[in-house]
């Protein structure tokens, strides 16, 4: 009797965590996504290019678990609006000692149109990667498809 009562409560503890207060699934939520404009510290201008290929890597890896939207139209503001969570994030950029290769680190984060942080993750680029950015975008893209459809099979 004890056991059966602790293996129920056990059950129960378990339900009450894995719930996230909606009666669907984080990842069912989540199937449009709108990459911001993501934040520089130390290099600014690098915004654009890193997006770019954020945005082509998550279209590659996505597959059937979510898709990106674009802001379209003279205004621009829209893209954020279709979507069901924007990825954004703060990234920096450190060259090497000898200047030779950089190193990419970003601290990335999917956010619901509640404000509710539904993933969050600090991102590296590959040690031997020719590109940085690309190793960085690509890192971002295969560890949020991970979490989007690992969430979409609960």
């Amino acid at each position: 009797m004890r056991n059966a009562f602790l293996l129920a409560s056990i059950f129960l503890a378990s339900a009450c965590i894995a719930q996230d207060g909606t009666t669907q699934p984080v990842g069912k939520r989540v199937h449009r996504i709108y990459v911001d404009e993501l934040h520089f510290p130390n290099n600014p201008d690098w915004d654009g290019i890193v997006r770019s290929k954020l945005i082509s890597s998550l279209v590659q890896d996505c597959a059937s678990d979510c898709s990106v939207v674009e802001a379209v139209g003279p205004s621009g503001d829209n893209g954020e609006d279709t979507s069901d969570g924007v990825l954004t994030g703060t990234v920096v950029v450190q060259p090497s000692p000898d200047n030779r290769h950089y190193r990419v680190q970003g601290a990335m984060r999917l956010v619901d149109k509640n404000g509710t942080v539904l993933w969050a993750d600090t991102i590296y680029s590959s040690s031997f990667a020719r590109s940085a950015t690309s190793s960085f975008a690509d890192n971002t893209a295969k560890k949020l498809t991970s979490f989007l459809s690992h969430s979409a099979r609960k």
